[in-house]
């Protein structure tokens, strides 16, 4: 593994919101790099967030000024894209209830806002009942990201998003949050769409594994496996003091009605992102939150085994960092998006590593 060059997709100085975080990113038929991000914050739990977009047509070389997909009266966290064919991608995102920010997560929210925040959170009252709701949703974006569809809700979550198998079904395994279903609550769920995102049924529950907690288990993403398999890797929590900070793998082979028993990974790093390959081969992209601080791939056979080399795609000075993601550019070459703190920075911007196997 080489790395190429270090860059920047967004990094703002000159404004009170300029943290930007867990992005995601997808590629076109032309090799169009498209990221999306929660921009426009000021710090990791805040009111502000917005769904981002960035463009670059020089294979990362540069991004467009950004566009904001979504605005809405509670903060909008951890988009994914995913690019569907004919100009056509789905965004999605997820949000809070406004009693998180009034209540329990108040004094975070403060922390990381100070007065702003919580001076906007105090009119939340003023928000109408639906929306005080937050939960799950998703967008068609058409024409290349230059139109919208209206955004439509959905049980699941996931910061990445779906993915789209090779028969063109969206497989979309997520975990419910805000959905306001009590029977659902904490679960993995995976969802189909056969119609290009317009409509989405449930495929099936992914259990657990017996003997652990929900919330030990979060942000998932996937990919389809020579074969037909789809493998899922789990951000995973361990112990109670994060000091186990890794990934737990399981595959499904009938789309998310029946998975495999869960397997440890021994990885120090999470959430993960799984980039498929024109050879059929993945690229499993992570954060390491633990010194030494930074972001790491594997690489991952087109059956799912998951090589013991770990590649150092770059170095960061503390934890809030991570959600990579990794796209194959036109050239072979491998493009990764990030969040952390640019060196000597208060607040995280969008940071990306080109590098080749």
């Amino acid at each position: 593994m080489d790395v190429l060059k270090h860059g920047i997709v967004s990094r703002i100085t000159d404004s009170f919101f300029s943290y930007q975080s867990w992005p995601s990113a997808c590629t076109d038929e032309n090799g169009v790099i498209y990221v999306v991000c929660s921009g426009f914050r000021m710090g990791h739990v805040c009111p502000f967030g917005k769904t981002v977009l960035y463009k670059s047509r020089d294979s990362g070389e540069s991004f467009s000024l950004p566009v904001v997909i979504n605005d809405h009266f509670l903060d909008d966290r951890d988009p994914g894209i995913l690019y569907l064919g004919g100009g056509d991608f789905i965004v999605t995102r997820c949000s809070h209830p406004a009693e998180n920010y009034e209540n329990q997560m108040f004094d975070w929210l403060y922390s990381d806002s100070g007065e702003a925040g919580a001076g906007l959170v105090k009119h939340y009252n003023m928000i109408p009942a639906n929306e005080r709701r937050g939960g799950c949703f998703y967008r068609i974006l058409r024409n290349y990201c230059e139109t919208a569809d209206d955004e439509k809700r959905i049980q699941v979550h996931s910061p990445h998003g779906p993915v789209l198998l090779s028969d063109g079904t969206v497989f979309y395994l997520g975990k419910e949050v805000f959905s306001g279903v009590p029977e659902d609550k904490e679960v993995f769920t995976a969802y189909i769409s056969e119609d290009r995102g317009e409509t989405f049924s449930k495929s099936g529950n992914c259990p657990i594994p017996e003997g652990y907690s929900p919330v030990q288990f979060h942000e998932v993403h996937c990919a389809e496996l020579s074969g037909g398999g789809i493998m899922a890797l789990f951000r995973t929590h361990l112990t109670d003091d994060d000091s186990y900070f890794t990934v737990m793998k399981t595959v499904t082979y009938d789309r998310g009605k029946t998975w495999s028993k869960w397997e440890k990974t021994d990885i120090c790093g999470s959430p993960p992102h799984l980039c498929k390959l024109g050879n059929g081969e993945l690229i499993f992209s992570y954060g390491r939150r633990r010194p030494p601080y930074g972001i790491c791939a594997r690489k991952v056979s087109a059956a799912g085994e998951i090589s013991g080399d770990e590649f150092r795609l770059a170095d960061c000075d503390d934890d809030d960092i991570g959600y990579p993601a990794t796209v194959e550019l036109p050239d072979g070459s491998l493009f990764t998006v990030y969040y952390a703190r640019y060196h000597g920075d208060t607040t995280a911007s969008l940071l990306s590593v080109k590098w080749i196997l």
